[in-house]
């Protein structure tokens, strides 16, 4: 295997084993884990959590640190660019068609996790860092009055 390959081997193993701590912490806190790794074309999903009556996207950013100095100063929230985001709305919204547009809340979650060599060190979790929404149809109203 080249080097290449067991650097990106090494990356995905972190990616998710991250996935599956936050996936834990959504399972601690009483929600239901739906789906890890949705993947259509339009885009991908890290997790897909029902909390109450709420759906979530949540979307897992994992790093390692090589001492509590640099774990303390990481902040994988900022690696997540608008190309992504819009990359997991269309997944979402795909999701959503999928199951039947259901007329109920659901928000986009970030977690962040972060790894001190091979132990977890910390994980926060941002409700709604992108957005709230709600698929509820909302009806055309024609104003003849204008």
């Amino acid at each position: 295997m080249s080097r290449f390959g067991k650097w990106r081997a090494a990356h995905l193993r972190l990616g998710s084993a991250g996935e599956k701590a936050a996936a834990r912490m959504f399972r601690n806190s009483g929600c239901d884990v739906l789906l890890r790794d949705y993947k259509v074309r339009k885009g991908e999903i890290d997790l897909i959590v029902r909390d109450g009556k709420n759906l979530v996207f949540a979307e897992v950013k994992t790093r390692r640190a090589k001492n509590k100095t640099q774990a303390q100063s990481f902040r994988p929230a900022q690696a997540l660019r608008q190309k992504q985001k819009q990359r997991i709305y269309r997944a979402a919204f795909t999701y959503m068609q999928e199951i039947g547009k259901p007329e109920i809340p659901y928000r986009f979650d970030l977690i962040e996790v972060i790894f001190l060599r091979s132990r977890l060190y910390m994980m926060r979790h941002w409700r709604s860092h992108f957005g709230v929404r709600n698929m509820k149809r909302t009806e055309q109203r024609i104003n003849l009055f204008r």
